[in-house]
């Protein structure tokens, strides 16, 4: 497994789209490897998803709902 060889302990992490789909997944694959993560997405209940699995993955995690193209 990747997380066997590259660690982000101690490091932090922002993922745009991270509500839904791949940037949920990069969101909760950076927290499996040790980051805490800064998560932005237009809808607050979709972040509100993935930030409840980065908690239980025992990291830090912050949301933003907001649209990125504004």
């Amino acid at each position: 497994m990747i997380t066997d060889y590259f660690s982000l302990e101690g490091k932090r992490a922002l993922v745009t789209g991270a509500g839904k789909g791949i940037g949920a997944r990069i969101a909760t694959a950076f927290a499996e490897m040790g980051a805490d993560v800064a998560l932005v997405a237009r809808t607050q209940s979709d972040l509100d998803v993935v930030a409840s699995e980065v908690r239980t993955l025992g990291k830090q995690v912050l949301t933003f709902a907001c649209d990125v193209t504004d």
